[in-house]
């Protein structure tokens, strides 16, 4: 497709696939970066990619709405960066959603849509489509269609070596053709016991000599009695390797079966006994059952055992009146269903006849009369809209009222939040002020006065007091800065941001990296959401550096138009988001004044996600 590979991203595109079946969690975590990467380097065709994956996370945990969002989202950039292989998979697993939604229409035109953009861009993901075309077309019972999808799926992976997924078809092919054309099932089934073989499925094997060796002793130009014994002795191979006694059922029943055909009515007894004894576990289907008894009541009777072979009759037919009991209270149902369709059809007769009658004799009433009723019918249908105009009218009043009742009652609460945060910044900028004038000034002057004092007694402790002194005095201003407004005011959010990830790498408490995309993306911020987004950042860090002991914290801002995406993350112990202190609370209040909304994942001993989204 002409995208060169980026080895970062693919490195963590391995990742995010090695985890979809065993930890799902680790999948979010790096196809989550890999959209924050692709998003920084402007690789839209990566970009597809983590919009998809996250999609497909989503779809994974259960959460439709959102999987249906991200996928979606994943389509127009990946058209735009000509990135076929996601667009394919993103049709197909939207139309996944629509076929377990049974909106098969919507889910057909999905699956098309998918299979054309493979077929023309010549992708292995023609497959997937093939194969769910197939089997949406045999859970509506249309094998026609479905025989038509699964042979051009089985010719495709045939063709593409796709070794796991071209037994799928020769399986599905083959026990949909079994009776219809059982010459075609045969070569299905050789060809799919072969794949079996390569892929060293023991099961899979079994299943298939079980049916060549049904299919040997039923299908008249393909009878074999030689290779129904093949088969069976295969599958009696593999039933010990697998080590599945229940498998067993089968082996002996089909033995049983061929001995019967044979006219070896003996042998064909015992080996329908063995299967009798198998028989009695609740795994093995009825119908089973049902056919074993009967076999069993034929078998004994043509070896001349006739009282055996009523009990095994009457088993029979005790058996299948359970089956019978169902099939006839189907029938029932049927005639009471046609019954009533009958009667319907009846009446519905009678009402036409009785409209006719009366047609004819109002005939000429009805012509007299048209003229008034066409007026009555007018006058009838203006008041009716006069009635629902203003009932609708009333009704969009009442909404206009209660919206504008809501709106004065979350402003008020704005405004009391926005109260609140005022007075904690206004209180932060006294404390500030104090440490800076007062407390400060004062470790100033002692540090004045220790250094006079020492002129004369040359005293090292009191030299290094000193020194300590200066070191705390330097605290105190970094505090000081950092709770002033002031100090606030006169920077924007780009080069605070950056005051505090080169103030943390001195304390080297952790690794902190910031990543803003694109550079501009909060030069243009008012002065509100600056203080708010740097206040809440100071908070976010603030917890980490008490709480997550992690060596690694990566803050990201992200802003496309009117929207900025903020996410940090640490590599720590994580915490339980049920349990939210007062950092968290005060954090919530700051967003809610500035129409923010906030995401956080965390597992334990796996690091913590926070995710911020903003609307300017």
């Amino acid at each position: 497709m002409g995208q060169k590979k980026d080895p970062e991203i693919e490195k963590m595109l391995t990742k995010y696939r090695s985890n979809l079946s065993e930890n799902l969690d680790s999948s979010f975590y790096y196809i989550n970066k890999i959209k924050i990467i692709s998003e920084h380097k402007g690789d839209n065709f990566y970009l597809s990619k983590g919009f998809y994956g996250l999609g497909y996370c989503y779809y994974k945990k259960g959460d439709i709405q959102k999987a249906q969002k991200y996928i979606s989202t994943s389509i127009p950039i990946a058209v735009k960066s000509k990135n076929f292989q996601t667009l394919a998979l993103a049709y197909n697993q939207l139309g996944l959603i629509k076929n377990n939604e049974s909106n098969y229409p919507v889910a057909i035109q999905l699956f098309l849509k998918s299979l054309k953009i493979s077929e023309k861009n010549e992708l292995n993901e023609k497959s997937f489509a093939l194969k769910n075309l197939g089997n949406l077309f045999l859970s509506q019972n249309d094998t026609t269609q479905a025989i038509k999808y699964f042979e051009e799926d089985y010719l495709f992976t045939k063709e593409k070596k796709l070794i796991p997924e071209q037994f799928g078809s020769c399986n599905n092919l083959g026990l949909i053709l079994r009776k219809k054309n059982p010459g075609l099932a045969l070569q299905y089934f050789n060809t799919a016991l072969s794949t079996a073989k390569k892929l060293d499925n023991k099961r899979w094997q079994y299943d298939v000599h079980i049916n060549l060796s049904v299919l040997y002793m039923s299908a008249n130009e393909y009878k074999d009695y030689n290779k129904t014994i093949i088969h069976l002795k295969n599958a009696k191979k593999l039933i010990d390797e697998i080590g599945d006694s229940n498998l067993y059922f089968l082996y002996y029943y089909n033995f049983g079966g061929y001995y019967y055909k044979k006219g070896q009515y003996s042998n064909a007894v015992d080996y329908y006994f063995k299967a009798e004894k198998i028989v009695q576990n609740s795994s093995i289907p009825l119908d089973y059952k049902i056919s074993l008894m009967d076999d069993l009541h034929s078998a004994l009777e043509n070896n001349g055992d006739y009282k055996k072979a009523y009990q095994y009759q009457k088993i029979y037919h005790k058996l299948n009146d359970s089956i019978f009991s169902v099939e006839k209270a189907k029938n029932i149902n049927e005639i009471i269903t046609k019954y009533e369709v009958d009667k319907k059809n009846s009446q519905i007769k009678l009402l036409n006849q009785q409209k006719e009658f009366q047609e004819k004799k109002s005939k000429l009433v009805l012509i007299s009369s048209l003229l008034f009723i066409l007026i009555l019918i007018g006058f009838l249908y203006f008041v009716y809209k006069k009635s629902q105009f203003q009932k609708r009218l009333r009704h969009q009043e009442n909404i206009n009222y209660h919206q504008e009742k809501e709106k004065l009652i979350q402003n008020q609460k704005l405004n009391e939040m926005s109260a609140v945060i005022k007075g904690q910044d206004f209180e932060r900028n006294r404390i500030a002020k104090d440490l800076h004038d007062g407390v400060a000034g004062d470790l100033a002057g002692i540090k004045l006065l220790l250094a006079k004092e020492n002129l004369d007694l040359n005293n090292k402790n009191l030299e290094k007091i000193q020194d300590n002194l200066s070191d705390v005095f330097q605290e105190i201003r970094q505090i000081s800065h950092n709770l002033s407004l002031n100090n606030l005011k006169d920077k924007n959010l780009k080069d605070l941001l950056l005051d505090l990830e080169l103030n943390y790498q001195k304390r080297n408490e952790f690794n902190f990296e910031v990543h803003i995309y694109p550079e501009d993306a909060v030069d243009d911020l008012s002065e509100i959401n600056k203080i708010n987004i740097y206040r809440i950042l100071q908070e976010l860090l603030s917890n980490i550096s008490k709480h997550a002991k992690a060596t690694e914290v990566e803050l990201s801002i992200n802003r496309h138009l009117n929207e900025i995406n903020i996410i940090i993350t640490d590599n720590g112990i994580g915490f339980s988001i049920d349990k939210k202190g007062v950092g968290l609370n005060n954090i919530q209040e700051r967003l809610q004044t500035i129409s923010g909304e906030i995401n956080i994942q965390s597992d334990l001993n796996k690091g913590t996600s926070i995710v911020i989204e903003l609307k300017l």
